[in-house]
């Protein structure tokens, strides 16, 4: 053998040693997840020392989710003197304006509908009067507030007979809100709508106190009334699809402050039977709340938009938000102001919302913090 052959056969080695050597590398750095061998003595060595660094610098935990939000307004009537103002502005939108930038914080938003859209020539309905109907136009207030389900389960929804609750139903689907408590049957009156927020299912029902020809029937169009046997059963079916379950209660006693015996056994029950949170409206006024079987209660929010100018109560209402992580966290009660016979605004700090709040037992900033529930409460 030449000395030119020797030098390229050395040459050769030290290039095969010098390619194991970043093979081994590269194996230990790009995958040190394959199994380590007594063989692999460079393998062994990246290993341990990626294992070291791993147990110094330990997987910081995740975030908590943020909470679901939801929020709710009570009554919201667009006749009578509401269309009037809507009319003369020339603004559909206009009782809205000042607090629908709120209203579309939430995950999820939901009013009482208290008046039935309807197709007709004239709008004009006399104060006094308790037949309302509204003209579709005014959907674009709805809209504006990112409104995403509205109850209509009272005792106005019927004002324009079958046709003018078929007309409102219409109106809310062309503009992608949903509706509960009434229907062109005793089924579609009791359905519910599940919404899916965070992974979370949300259902929801809705009733009202009347039991009259308003009611819905197997082949009469109507709302579901305060029927104990049947929102049991409503509730049960629901809590079967639905993570959490809000029940949207329309009764009591106008121009009062606090339940009476029928909202309080109503309330309960839901609750008894598995709903999360009973929401109520209808007195016109805002009503006392209260904390159940770990669940809350809010009897009456009061108006959101409505004329009546003629007492400070019918013109004071609340807008509640709650906060859901696993459990409710905190309630915030804010309260609103209606003016000009139909436009709400936020209720700045001062004498009324401070004698509102205390009224109500509510704390001075509005809000409550509430505990997830870890033992039973005593049977009331």
């Amino acid at each position: 053998m030449n000395e030119r052959t020797e030098k390229i056969i050395i040459i050769a080695s030290i290039t095969f040693l010098s390619l194991s050597a970043i093979f081994f590398l590269f194996r230990a750095v790009a995958a040190p997840a394959m199994p380590e061998s007594p063989a692999d003595p460079i393998l062994n060595i990246f290993s341990s020392k990626k294992e070291q660094f791993s147990n110094n610098n330990p997987k910081l935990p995740l975030s908590n989710p943020k909470p679901i939000t939801l929020i709710f307004g009570g009554d919201v009537m667009l006749s009578r003197q509401v269309n009037s103002q809507m009319t003369k502005y020339n603004d559909y939108s206009w009782p809205f304006l000042k607090i629908a930038d709120y209203l579309s914080t939430a995950d999820l938003t939901i009013i009482n509908l208290e008046s039935p859209f309807a197709e007709s020539k004239n709008y004009n309905v006399p104060t006094g009067s308790f037949m309302f109907k509204v003209n579709p136009r005014a959907i674009s207030g709805l809209t504006l507030a990112s409104i995403d389900l509205v109850g209509l389960a009272n005792n106005h929804i019927l004002n324009q007979g079958e046709a003018g609750l078929k007309k409102t139903e219409e109106v809310l689907s062309e503009a992608g809100i949903k509706h509960i408590g009434g229907g062109e049957n005793e089924n579609a009156a009791h359905k519910a709508e599940i919404f899916t927020v965070k992974n979370k299912k949300i259902g929801f029902l809705a009733y009202a106190y009347p039991d009259d020809n308003s009611v819905a029937g197997a082949k009469r169009a109507g709302i579901a009334n305060l029927n104990l046997k049947k929102m049991a059963a409503d509730i049960e079916a629901l809590k079967a699809e639905a993570d959490i379950v809000v029940v949207i209660m329309h009764a009591g006693e106008e121009y009062t402050s606090k339940p009476n015996k029928q909202q309080i056994i109503f309330a309960h029950a839901a609750v008894d039977h598995g709903a999360d949170l009973i929401v109520g409206h209808h007195p016109h006024w805002p009503q006392t709340w209260e904390y159940y079987q770990g669940k809350p209660i809010i009897y009456s929010l009061g108006n959101l938009i409505f004329d009546q100018m003629w007492s400070e109560e019918t013109k004071i209402g609340l807008i509640v938000q709650l906060e859901w992580q696993d459990d409710w966290t905190e309630i915030k009660f804010v309260p609103i102001k209606i003016f000009d016979y139909g436009q709400a605004e936020i209720l700045e700090d001062g004498p009324e919302k401070e004698a509102l709040f205390k009224k109500l037992n509510i704390p001075a900033d509005g809000k409550i913090e509430l505990a997830p529930l870890t033992e039973p409460l005593p049977e009331r």
